[in-house]
């Protein structure tokens, strides 16, 4: 054998080594052997045989993720509590596949799965009666409900599907996407940091919004934070639908969606660019839905089928700005929210809960801070926020949400839900919900292990207004219709690995 065969034989061998060793993981270098080169081909077989590969060489693959679990302390002012190891709903944990193929030098296709976890301990799931942060079931009653994950070896599902979409792209023309996409439309504020989003989400309710908010007396409303929070929607929302996104032209892309059978979509406008030392990003937006909830039971004759449809309109905005070469940053948003027609049947989106006027809906967030490459490892990054949240729990004629078991009623924006409750206390002729927001805390990025580590506090003060003096119930503590409500404070604190 020549020299130069060698050379390339064993570089070949390396390649397929270190392919072994990043797709499987499971096999020493020493089981190579000392000899490379008595049984080459055998073992560049046996490499061959063990390392993770794609289905075909015409369309690239790609798998990159991420792992988030924190340790969250909350107190909702009557008691407080630690959990555990808990996914952040402010970035999930997930897996991604992608893939993309030119077509022609301008014309590119692709695709991407993305896998969410949604079952388990979650942030925005747990409460005080609920550490495991299971889907739907019981949240009270028998000590061990049928659909808890109590138990240590009971595994909850992993997968829900945050992505499912092929797309196909034009340079000069922009790309069409079809499948389940984020829709273009409102989004919350656009984080210049990369990674502050991780303990403080432009959403108000990803960290404590299963909570059940308190009396003065410490007893429990049947209200839950979400209840009064926005509902996320400005993260984007997901949905089946076709998107279609501009090439960039001086910083500036348009987007456009259409979702669900067409009584969805949406359009945005978004900007980022660069100059004197400044970095700026915007984006207004724009959605309409006409979308009605399914409901549990189909009866073509039922009101739900022949009532007024929804009419849901949302616009909102959003600016961030960063100084370089300081880190200075300050960003923020403004999303509102118009259920303009009376009495219509639910959509859920939005946190619509149909029925009659659900009132405007405001959802505002500045933050600002520094982030700087002190140490040698990535940016730290320290911040401070204050938002508010106005209405999203209220209508012109009182909302009411129930404190006793019922079958066809809940707390949830919905009038069905799968949850059952007994004995909580229950607050009707809700008007008006305010909750203010303001938090702080720091990030450190490790470029060299794509981490990111964390702490930040929240503390959310409600105010909640109805139009009977004692909210429906004298148990409520209620006097001249404001209802007496405690805060909550969240302290998360954890971890983002990247891979």
């Amino acid at each position: 054998m020549n020299g130069a065969l060698m050379r390339a034989s064993s570089r070949f061998a390396i390649a397929a080594a270190l392919g072994l060793v990043v797709g499987v993981g499971s096999v020493r270098a020493a089981d190579l052997g000392g000899n490379c080169c008595a049984d080459l081909e055998e073992r560049i077989a046996e490499l061959e045989a063990t390392t993770a590969r794609k289905g075909n060489r015409k369309m690239s693959l790609t798998i990159t993720g991420q792992v988030h679990r924190d340790i969250i302390w909350y107190d909702d002012g009557k008691s407080s509590t630690t959990y555990y190891g808990l996914d952040s709903t402010n970035s999930s944990s997930r897996f991604i596949f992608n893939g993309s193929a030119k077509v022609t030098p301008k014309v590119s296709m692709g695709f991407e799965i993305m896998i969410e976890i949604e079952a388990g301990g979650t942030s925005s799931k747990v409460s005080q009666f609920d550490e495991d942060g299971k889907v739907g079931g019981q949240i009270s009653g028998s000590a061990a409900p049928a659909n808890s994950f109590n138990a240590g070896n009971v595994d909850p599902y992993f997968g829900d599907a945050r992505r499912v979409a092929w797309w196909m792209e034009h340079a000069d023309l922009g790309r069409i996407t079809v499948g389940r996409w984020e829709t273009a439309g409102v989004l919350g504020t656009i984080d210049l940091t990369g990674h502050i989003f991780l303990p403080a989400s432009s959403s108000f309710s990803l960290l404590n919004g299963g909570f059940f908010l308190r009396g003065s007396t410490g007893q429990y409303y049947a209200i839950t934070w979400a209840n009064i929070l926005d509902p996320a929607a400005n993260n984007p929302a997901r949905t089946e639908g076709v998107r279609y996104d501009s090439p960039s032209w001086h910083g500036f892309i348009y987007s456009a969606s259409i979702n669900e059978a067409g009584d969805y979509w949406g359009t945005m406008l978004r900007y980022a660019n660069e100059f004197s030392g400044f970095r700026v990003a915007g984006t207004v937006g724009y959605e309409n839905i006409r979308d009605r909830s399914t409901p549990a039971t189909i009866d073509p004759t039922a009101a739900f089928w022949t009532g007024i449809a929804p009419d849901i309109t949302a616009t909102g905005f959003a600016l961030s700005a960063m100084h370089v070469p300081t880190g200075l940053f300050l960003q923020g948003h403004w999303n509102h929210v118009d259920y303009n027609t009376p009495n219509h049947v639910t959509s859920g989106y939005w946190n619509d809960g149909g029925g009659a006027t659900q009132k405007d809906s405001y959802q505002w967030l500045i933050q600002g801070g520094i982030s700087k490459n002190w140490f040698g490892y990535g940016n730290t990054t320290l911040y401070a926020e204050y938002g508010q949240a106005t209405d999203w729990g209220a209508s012109e004629a009182g909302r009411n949400f129930v404190g006793t078991t019922s079958t066809t009623t809940c707390p949830g924006p919905n009038a069905t839900c799968s949850a059952a409750i007994a004995n909580f206390i229950g607050v009707n002729g809700v008007v008006g919900t305010d909750v203010s927001v303001w938090g702080l805390g720091i990030v450190q990025k490790f470029d060299a292990a794509a981490t990111d580590l964390y702490v930040g506090y929240r503390h959310f003060d409600p105010e909640i207004t109805c139009n009977t003096a004692n909210c429906g119930s004298a148990a409520t503590g209620a006097t001249n219709g404001h209802l007496p409500v405690q805060g909550i404070d969240v302290i998360a604190g954890g971890a983002r690995v990247q891979f």
